[in-house]
Order: structure tokens, then sequence, then C-alpha cells
């Protein structure tokens, strides 16, 4: 399992870019985070919940009684795993169910969206419109179908959703020039960005695969980047729990600032005295009796698969079972944000990527796919939110003054 992919990167693209390191690094053994566990290990199964204060399995029933007693609870993800959403979908609705009312903080939005989220909460917006009035497609690269069915559960309860991140633009500033690249208005619009916790650089560092060491200059600037992303979802969530004292904030994120309560969870300690609890998913290879193990996974006695991590790694963790590849594909194109004069720019696009694999390049404009043209830039966003495997595009592009055409079938890269 890829590392990076378990929590969002402010500069994947860069990353991407650079190439894979040819070095395993285990984000989920560390002996980081709570004193009191931080140097035992725990086993996790797959369908199986582990309390790591008590090292005990527990139920779903019992997890929710616990978690009716915190102000918030962080349920991280790896934002294209299906399963995981399926899993905060799964512990906002065992929460609601209870009677304990819920709120929900959102890592892909910030404050400025909230009018828009109360709109669809309260049941005010066409579903239709939801990802344009939101700007979805403006602030996350993540395909829309991966939130639909807990946006649809929130409107359905009517649950408040509050954006807990702020504007990208500001980790994208301070990855390319430092801390000191803010002015000192943008310093003021901004939570304190906490850059002092020496176990949670070397957390950043090793999700990283050593970019502190490999290229320092490059880390020195994009660590400060993610604790505005940390400081920024901690504060959100603060203020979502004073605006709601009597209900539990449910913080969906990617796992990366959730795990070992150091990301988001330091802030949420530092900076209230509101109780927290969070709860991780762990991916589990579904080997074979028979077939040994990989990584640092082993077989049980009966024969289940399990996954060996750090006792510290988070409140509860949540076994499930590793997947092939993703629900829905990304085709790995970043489109400029002006419509050319004659289509949609391709701004970026990696090599290992499906649509570089099949021919499309850096700086092609396209001007449709399947014989359809687009009017803007949402429109064709939102076409390619919903593509599927085994469609077949054909895309008519520009490049270099003379018109092509690129047909592919949306398949795996074979790596």
């Amino acid at each position: 399992m890829k590392l990076l992919t378990k929590f969002s990167l402010c500069f994947m693209g860069i990353i991407c870019s650079i190439g894979t390191i040819a070095q395993t690094f285990e984000s989920d053994l560390l002996p980081i985070g709570d004193d009191h566990k931080k140097h035992d290990l725990t086993a996790v199964k797959i369908d199986q919940l582990v309390n790591t204060n008590t090292n005990k399995e527990t139920t779903f029933d019992e997890m929710i009684q616990n978690l009716k007693q915190k102000r918030i609870v962080m349920v991280g993800e790896t934002h294209t795993n299906q399963q995981h959403h399926d899993l905060q979908l799964d512990v906002i609705r065992g929460l609601v169910e209870s009677g304990k009312p819920v709120v929900l903080a959102l890592e892909m939005y910030n404050a400025t969206q909230n009018d828009q989220l109360s709109a669809w909460s309260s049941g005010q917006t066409d579903p239709k419109t939801f990802m344009e009035q939101t700007g979805y497609l403006d602030t996350w690269g993540h395909n829309y179908r991966y939130y639909k069915d807990i946006f649809d559960y929130a409107r359905e309860q009517q649950i408040p959703m509050y954006g807990a991140n702020v504007d990208r633009k500001y980790a994208s500033k301070i990855g390319k020039g430092g801390l000191q690249s803010l002015t000192n208005e943008e310093i003021k619009l901004l939570p304190h960005i906490d850059t002092s916790t020496i176990e949670h650089k070397f957390l950043i560092n090793i999700l990283m695969e050593g970019m502190g060491a490999s290229m320092p200059q490059f880390f020195r600037n994009m660590y400060p980047a993610q604790c505005l992303w940390d400081c920024a979802m901690g504060e959100g969530a603060i203020q979502a729990a004073y605006l709601h004292p009597n209900a539990t904030v449910v913080l969906l994120a990617g796992s990366g600032h959730v795990i070992y309560n150091l990301g988001i969870g330091r802030v949420l300690k530092n900076r209230s005295n509101l109780n927290f609890a969070s709860i991780v998913p762990v991916d589990i290879e579904a080997t074979k009796e028979d077939e040994g193990t990989s990584a640092h996974g082993m077989g049980m006695g009966d024969g289940s698969p399990q996954r060996i991590v750090s006792r510290s790694y988070g409140d509860y963790l949540w076994g499930v079972a590793e997947t092939e590849k993703d629900k829905f594909p990304s085709l790995g194109i970043t489109l400029s944000d002006e419509k050319d004069e004659n289509g949609f720019l391709i701004q970026r696009i990696f090599p290992g990527t499906i649509a570089y694999e099949n021919g499309l390049r850096s700086r092609d404009i396209i001007l449709a796919i399947n014989g359809q043209s687009f009017k803007n830039l949402f429109s064709i966003k939102k076409f390619l939110q919903y593509v599927n495997w085994d469609d077949n595009l054909k895309f008519e592009i520009m490049r270099e003054q003379e018109t092509k055409e690129i047909a592919c079938t949306v398949r795996p890269v074979k790596e």
C-alpha cells in the first residue's frame, strides 16, 4: 500500500513528478503519539474494531455509546477508498440513530462555503446543482461520488455541515515560498501555524517517504503548509462544537491528519478543553492462509488476515479489506482555470496516469469528448466525475495547432 495515499498532500502533483523512492516507510508502526500506548503494538482483523485504550476488540454499538460522550470525533479516510467513506457514514448514522445530535466538519470545504452547505443540509438546494453551488469541483480533486451518500444522508437528516479548512491558495503559497511568503494581512486571516511538535514533523517526513532528507528545502516549505491544514481543521471543528454545544462534531479528513492524534488531534488538545476521539481505517491485505504474509500483515490462527500496527495509531482502529483499485477512475488531468478560445487546456498531466498512458499530454487543448463540447469548466469537470471503468472515451484535442483524436478505454494503468 502506498503510504502517500493515506492523506491529502497539498503538493501531490509535485511529489508524483519526482518519482517513487525505492524504500518502504511504514507509517503505522511508529513509536509516537500517546505516551501510554506508543511503545505497544496491536493486531487488527478485517471487519474488526479495536479500542486501543483498552487494547481489546469492541463492538460497533459499544463504540457509538462511547463516541456519544465526545464533543469531536475525527474519522480518517483515504479519499479514493469507498470502504472508508462507507465506514464514515456508518459512524454518522450510528450516532444519529442513537439519539445524539450530529454536526459535520469537512476537510474539502472552508468557512466561505458554509452558507451553501447550510442551504444543502436544510433542503433548500437542488441536488443537481449542489456541486456547483458549493464549489466542490474547484476545491476538491476527488470524485464526488465517494461522498455522495454522506452528503445525501446529511440532507435527509438535516445535519448541519461546516467547512473546516481554509482556502487551498494559502497552503500552496506556503509550499512554494515558505511561511515568510505570507503577507501580514494573510497571516491575520489564518490560524496560528504550529510547527513545533517534533513527533508530528517526523510523521509527516515518514508519510512523505523521507523527503526531509532527499529534498530538505522542499520539505521545509511543505511541512508548515501541512501544519496549516491541521490547525485550520482543528479550529474549524472547535468552532462547530461551540456553535452546537449539545452535539458531537464528526470531522471527516484524510487519515494523515488524524493518525496518532498528532495532526488535528494536537490542535484540539492544545486549543480547547473539548474531549475527542479518533477512528482510523486500517487496510488489510486479504491473504489466503497458505500464502504467507506481506509487509507486517499476518494470518490469525483461524486463517483470517490481520495487520499489526502501533497501538497509538488511533483511539479506534477499524479493519477493512484492502481493495485492488479505486471504485471510480481518475484520469489524472488538471485543467486550466480559464477556457481557451478553442477549448480546455490541460495544465498538468503526469506519467503513470490513465490519460498520459493513453496519449494525452500537457498543453493539449480538449475540444470535445465523445462528440460533446462543454460550455464552461464546471461542465467538463462534472462530465469527468462520472466516467466509469471500461468506458470508451474519444478525445478531440488540439496539439500545436493540429486537431487530433485520441480514443481509449478507461482501465487501470499497469505498474
